[in-house]
C-alpha cells in the first residue's frame, strides 16, 4: 500500500463528530467548551445535569480536543392542514479558534442535517 492511501485514514481517525449527552465521558469538558463560547444557555440541561431528549448535540473532536459543536432541537408542530410535522431548530454552533482551517463547520452542518433527517424532520429552521 502506498503512503498516499494511508494519509486520509489518519485524518479520519484524528477528526470525528460524535453525538454527546450527559452520558458521554467528556460531557463536563464539552459543557465547559460551550460555556467558554458563550452558548451554554442554548443547551436544555435540567437541574440534574440531563440534556433534554428533544435536543441533539454533535461535537467535533480532534483527537481528544473539542474542535467545534452544533446543537439543534426537534419540535413537532401542526401544519395548516392539521398534520403533525417535525421541525429542527438550530440552537448553537461554534468552531473553536484555531480549527477553522479543518472544514469543521461544514462537516458539523452536514452531520446535523443528516441526524435531523434520520429523526424525520422535514423543516429546518436556522440551518445554513
Amino acid at each position: 500500500m502506498c503512503t498516499d492511501q494511508q494519509a486520509p485514514k489518519a485524518e479520519n481517525k484524528s477528526l470525528r463528530i460524535e453525538p454527546v449527552d450527559n452520558w458521554h465521558n467528556q460531557w463536563g469538558t464539552v459543557l465547559a467548551a460551550i460555556e467558554s463560547a458563550g452558548q451554554r444557555q442554548a443547551l436544555m440541561v435540567d437541574l440534574d445535569g440531563w440534556l433534554s431528549a428533544r435536543q441533539v448535540l454533535l461535537v467535533a473532536f480532534n483527537e481528544t480536543q473539542i474542535a467545534g459543536h452544533i446543537c439543534f432541537r426537534i419540535l413537532p408542530i401542526a401544519d395548516d392542514a392539521g398534520n403533525v410535522i417535525v421541525q429542527a431548530h438550530m440552537d448553537a454552533f461554534g468552531v473553536k479558534p484555531g480549527f477553522e482551517s479543518l472544514e469543521i463547520g461544514p462537516a458539523l452542518h452536514e452531520a446535523a442535517a443528516q441526524r435531523a433527517k434520520a429523526l424525520k424532520c422535514t423543516s429546518f429552521v436556522g440551518f445554513s
